[in-house]
């Protein structure tokens, strides 16, 4: 099974999204946890797309 590292909380997964959310832009992956704590009322927010098993 693959796994990889959430960019924020660095805890392994099978499934992270592909989101920018400060700046400078750059692209990250994010566990679903971190992903509802960075989305709420940030307008640097931007979804990617979503890696899977």
């Amino acid at each position: 099974m693959r796994t990889k590292e959430c960019s924020i909380c660095e805890t392994f997964f099978t499934t992270l999204y592909r989101i920018q959310y400060r700046q400078p832009k750059a692209w990250v992956f994010a566990c679903e946890s971190c992903l509802k704590e960075v989305k709420e009322n940030n307008p640097f927010y931007r979804y990617g797309g979503t890696w899977k098993k």
